[in-house]
């Protein structure tokens, strides 16, 4: 019981969060980035000069792949004065999600240092094989809940969900039944990003995945966040 009120104690005051954003008078867009292992070598105080205020680095996926970068980029993040978050890219077809989520907690560390996004889970469509892993929308709900009430209950943190209109629509039948999550939406080519599952406002956007950042060779996926860097902050802190 205490357990589920720390739930809802927490996601209330997520909501009430995002609802400030909503009302927030005139944008206010943090530029950020996010990568992975195939962006090895990143020159953050580069990336931190170039404006950018925040940046997501992969920690895993699925049940067994950790990044072999994500230690460096982590730490060099956090080195470079970035608010930063770690995330784990959900199998729902492999391995359960309770053991997806305590493994990725675990190489996630602390997030309770005041510069460290709650833990994030990014679902999206499989690459390989069905697009939504052979899971009914129900099932893909209840995977995708118990992954993140285990990241509550690893870190005390209600993490951040990561889709994009078209997964979260065909795959969980549009569902709002996770829209206390603070949302990252990948959605390219639109002004605005579109609305689906309920969520009020979105909180980060992956608008594109060939920008160009210094420090980062090449192509690299780039986000805003929904807000000012107090509000930035403010999701950082425990």
């Amino acid at each position: 019981m205490l357990r589920k009120l720390g739930i809802v104690f927490v996601a209330c005051a997520i909501c009430a969060c995002l609802a400030g954003l909503a009302s927030a008078r005139g944008p206010t867009r943090l530029r950020g980035v996010d990568v992975s292992n195939y962006q090895p070598s990143v020159d953050w105080r580069a990336v931190r000069n170039s404006g950018r205020r925040f940046a997501f680095v992969l920690a895993s996926d699925g049940p067994s792949f950790t990044s072999p970068t994500f230690r460096s980029q982590y730490r060099g993040a956090k080195a470079a004065h970035l608010i930063r978050g770690a995330y784990h890219f959900g199998r729902p077809g492999s391995g359960t999600a309770k053991a997806q989520a305590d493994r990725f907690t675990r190489l996630a560390g602390t997030t309770r240092d005041g510069v460290t996004l709650p833990p994030a889970l990014d679902m999206e469509a499989s690459p390989h094989g069905p697009a939504c892993y052979g899971f009914s929308p129900r099932r893909i709900v209840s995977w995708i809940r118990i992954f993140l009430a285990e990241v509550h209950r690893n870190t005390g943190r209600v993490g951040i969900l990561y889709t994009g209109p078209g997964f979260w629509q065909s795959c969980t039948a549009n569902s709002t039944a996770l829209n206390h999550h603070a949302l990252w939406t990948a959605d390219y080519g639109v002004p605005t990003p579109h609305s689906y599952g309920g969520w009020p406002v979105w909180t980060f956007w992956q608008h594109s995945s060939t920008g160009r950042v210094p420090g980062v060779p090449g192509n690299v996926d780039v986000d805003l966040f929904n807000g000012s860097g107090s509000r930035l902050h403010a999701l950082a802190t425990p």
